[in-house]
């Protein structure tokens, strides 16, 4: 709690001073009965009293409310020694295959990003999901709370995504991100199951950006090749029911391994859940960049309830005095 303009609150010296000769100004010559068995000298003192010092209440919280009080949530500056790096995740359909263990593709590679997130402590992170089209989840920043949680959201299929594996669209959209980042090191990770089969970027093309910019691409191919099973979800009265057809699994290698050759990256070919732990080696052995991030700081308006609390009071007095006693007079 803070207060705009405090140099207000010292008004509240004065209603010491105004008490005695508010309860002098109360106590005007009045005929009074006896009423509940209290004698009338009693039952006036009793009245002039509490008259007055309803009306000093509601002078000091008007007081209080032209001071302005305000409540602050704010979080201190932060500054972090470490790079940019963009996560992009293919959440295309067949991300729901399970062909290692009895996890889905999917369900690694959250997990995999999951220890990557939390492994973080000074480095900027964003996100993006593709398949037929890329969709940004999040900038990169420090806040780690929120990657978490839009990864925890995230499923095949993504949010209204068309199917595919854009590659090349997906990580056009990462440089467009990370190309005024002034970060000594940055990096996209890219993690796909699949082959390039839509999108308007080529993925080379993509690549001699990622180059221009400066920006390393460490590529993960997840998944095996040949003849798999995969999921497809149907949306019913009775909720997702899945339907499983035989499909040939394309992947790519040589095609990540050049984007990632072509940047100055690395490649990976994911079998296990250990595997992107050389992809966290890698990127600790970047050089770093200071970052100072200025969280914002947000002032609430409080000065309305103590404003309201000194109204009820004036009208508790007001009434008290002109009607409630006044019918005894």
């Amino acid at each position: 709690m803070r207060f705009a303009h405090p140099y207000f609150l010292l008004l509240l010296l004065v209603i010491p001073v105004l008490f005695i000769p508010w309860l002098k100004l109360s106590a005007s010559p009045r005929v009074l009965i006896s009423l509940f068995n209290i004698k009338p000298e009693t039952q006036r003192f009793r009245t002039h009293w509490l008259s007055t010092a309803l009306k000093c209440l509601a002078l000091g919280f008007c007081i209080v409310a032209l001071a302005r009080p305000q409540s602050v949530s704010k979080t201190q500056d932060r500054k972090a020694n470490g790079i940019d790096i963009m996560m992009t995740l293919d959440v295309s359909l067949s991300m729901l295959i399970q062909d290692m263990g009895e996890s889905s593709r999917m369900e690694i590679a959250k997990q995999m990003f999951r220890q990557f997130i939390e492994g973080r402590k000074n480095d900027r992170i964003g996100f993006i999901i593709f398949a037929g089209e890329p969709v940004t989840l999040a900038p990169p920043t420090l806040d780690y709370g929120m990657l978490l949680a839009h990864l925890q959201t995230v499923e095949p299929g993504g949010p209204g995504l068309r199917d595919g594996t854009a590659i090349g669209d997906g990580l056009a959209l990462g440089i467009n991100r990370l190309k005024k980042s002034t970060a000594k090191s940055r990096v996209i990770i890219l993690l796909t199951d699949g082959d390039n089969n839509l999108g308007r970027i080529d993925p080379l093309t993509a690549g001699e950006l990622a180059l221009g910019y400066g920006i390393k691409v460490y590529s993960i191919a997840i998944g095996t090749e040949g003849r798999v099973k995969q999921p497809l979800p149907q949306r019913t009265a009775m909720g997702t029911v899945y339907t499983y057809v035989w499909v040939e699994n394309r992947l790519n290698p040589s095609l990540l391994q050049q984007i990632s050759e072509k940047t100055n990256g690395k490649f990976f070919r994911v079998t296990d859940e250990k595997a992107l732990l050389e992809v966290f080696k890698e990127i600790d052995r970047l050089e770093k960049t200071d970052v100072v991030t200025q969280d914002k700081v947000r002032y609430n308006e409080e000065f309305a309830r103590y404003l309201l609390i000194a109204l009820l009071f004036l009208a508790f007095e007001q009434f008290l005095t002109r009607v409630w006693w006044r019918q005894w007079a």
